[in-house]
Order: C-alpha cells, then sequence, then structure tokens
C-alpha cells in the first residue's frame, strides 16, 4: 500500500499554524488531508491546540457547520479522532462503530455530509488490537446485534490469517464500499484509508 503522508501531500513546516478557521470552507481534498496530517503531528508532538476552542468559535458555528473531513472509525474507548487529530468543534464529522463498518447509518451519515455539508474528504481509520476484527477472525457466535457487525467484518477478512493483515483488510473493504455509494461518487468525495497505532498515537494514511 501507498502511504499518503510519505509521498503524496507537502509538509508545510510550522504543524502548530496549520489548522482550519471555524468558518472556513475547505473544497480541496489534499487541503484537508494536510489538516489531518498535522493535527497529528501536533499530537504526536504534544503541541495540541483543539483544546483552545473558544466562545467566538462557538458562535461561529451555531448556525452551520463546514468539516472539511468525516472520519468513519472504531468506538474504540481509545482511538477518539477528534485527539489524535488534534482538531476543534465543527472541523471533522466523526462516525463510530465497532470495527469502523459501513452499515447503513454510517453510508446514510457519510452521504449527508459530502452532499450536504460538502465535505470532500472521506478517511476510513482503523486500528491495531481491533477487538471487532479479533472476534471476526475467531470466529464463533455473538448477541445478535454484535452478530451484524461480525459478519460484515468477516465478509472483508475472508481471506485473512493474522490480526493486522484483517484489520487492514477490513479497513480497505469499507473504503471501496464508500466509494461505490452513487452519492459519493455524484459528489466526487476522495475516500482514503489510515491505520492508528494505539501505543504511538501515529496515523498513517494509505491509498487503497
Amino acid at each position: 500500500m501507498e502511504y499518503l503522508n510519505e509521498n503524496n501531500s507537502a509538509k508545510p513546516s510550522n504543524a502548530a499554524a496549520y489548522a482550519k478557521n471555524p468558518g472556513e470552507l475547505v473544497n480541496n481534498w489534499q487541503a484537508a488531508l494536510q489538516y489531518l496530517e498535522h493535527g497529528n503531528k501536533r499530537y504526536l508532538e504534544n503541541q495540541t491546540i483543539a483544546r483552545n476552542t473558544h466562545t467566538a468559535d462557538r458562535k461561529v458555528l451555531k448556525d452551520s457547520q463546514k468539516p472539511f473531513a468525516i472520519i468513519l472509525t472504531c468506538s474504540d474507548s481509545r482511538t477518539a479522532p477528534e485527539i489524535y487529530f488534534d482538531q476543534k468543534l465543527g472541523d471533522i464529522f466523526v462516525i463510530r462503530n465497532a470495527g469502523n463498518i459501513a452499515d447503513a447509518t454510517a453510508l446514510g451519515s457519510i452521504e449527508y455530509a459530502v452532499e450536504n455539508l460538502k465535505t470532500p474528504l472521506v478517511v476510513v481509520v482503523g486500528h491495531n488490537s481491533c477487538g471487532a476484527v479479533l472476534g471476526a477472525l475467531r470466529g464463533g457466535e455473538y448477541p445478535e446485534n454484535l452478530q451484524t457487525v461480525i459478519d460484515a467484518i468477516r465478509t472483508a477478512i475472508k481471506n485473512c490469517e493474522n490480526l493486522d493483515d484483517a484489520i487492514r483488510a477490513n479497513t480497505d473493504y469499507v473504503a471501496r464500499q464508500i466509494k461505490a455509494n452513487k452519492i459519493v461518487k455524484k459528489t466526487g468525495a476522495t475516500v482514503v484509508c489510515a491505520q492508528y497505532d494505539i501505543e504511538s498515537g501515529k496515523v498513517s494514511f494509505t491509498a487503497n
């Protein structure tokens, strides 16, 4: 897989300054990706700025939102994208469920954001040590609603033998589902994958 943050994007030197203004509309997916890259860099370097959301930001956002990226990621309590991407109120449109699957509610939320909010970038973020993917890889039976999640992941990882490969296969599969969505295709939104490392805090973006 091709690592976008190593090959495909420019890197302004001042990551702390590379943050979106609350009222700014971003319609370029490369710019959106850079906001995420530099937010993760701030997080890794303990230079976070998102906690500095002020009353003025809330006033700008009270009547509308202009998120620059949609993040579909896992519900795991260790993987909050607002934190590891160091983004403020109104910056990212977040969808979370166990195993970051593209079920009907996730796809419907993505459709809303790309069509009505004009968000140019969708990122599917998997993470290491994902319990939902591990459960799907191990097999077995689960409670009814959880079984729906496990079955969706099993479809994505049917040819995988280890957890790391399964996690990447799952994110790739979900990204392909999103790319095939007719609303996403109509709007021209870009869909990429990423992997979050729980221990290091680093996000690696990949082209699927």
